[in-house]
């Protein structure tokens, strides 16, 4: 039997949770090796595969685009972010701890976590399949990220795709409709 949707958004965010408290001390991007990185836009970051999250406390953390609701949607999970991928396949690790918009997040307390959560459903279909789009961390310092499954184009974003865009700033998350609570 399924669960009901508040019970299934609970469960997917309770390991999240784990994250609050702690401070971030090391940030990795994975991504396609394209011979230079790629991942560095104006107002977002751009991830072929996902982020590892290294806490204070010597543990990791990874967020990457997964299948376990949906085709595309936002997996986390605690330990090593290579049990999802092999560094063979030609995949890049670049160190953003030295970036700007990380620089202002390491050291500093996570928050709040909060996930939200997106549908699909089939033409003439009234049932929906609820998934995880994405997930704000906020920290100490009034800071915010949003990490979603999806790419954003010339056109604009494109919801469930095998991509993670990472968001800095509440303008840019509205402006892409990243974080907006359309599941009740």
């Amino acid at each position: 039997m399924k669960k009901p949707l508040e019970i299934e958004i609970n469960d997917y965010e309770k390991p999240i949770k784990e994250l609050i408290g702690k401070t971030i001390s090391d940030v990795n991007y994975y991504g396609i090796d394209y011979g230079k990185p790629l991942w560095n836009e104006t107002e977002f970051h751009s991830l072929d595969y996902g982020i590892e999250i290294i806490s204070s406390d010597k543990n990791s953390y990874y967020f990457v685009w997964g299948n376990e609701f949906t085709q595309y949607d936002v997996k986390f999970r605690k330990g090593n972010i290579l049990t999802e991928f092999s560094a063979e396949n030609g995949v890049k690790k670049h160190n953003v701890k030295e970036n700007q918009n990380w620089t202002e997040l390491i050291g500093k307390k996570i928050n709040g976590i909060e996930s939200f959560w997106s549908f699909w459903n089939l033409i003439n279909d009234k049932k929906r399949n609820y998934y995880p789009q994405g997930v704000r961390i906020e920290f100490e310092n009034g800071k915010e990220i949003w990490i979603s499954a999806l790419e954003i184009k010339e056109n604009g974003a494109i919801g469930m795709q095998d991509h993670l865009t990472i968001i800095f700033d509440k303008q840019t998350a509205e402006k892409y409709k990243i974080g907006i609570k359309n599941v009740g």
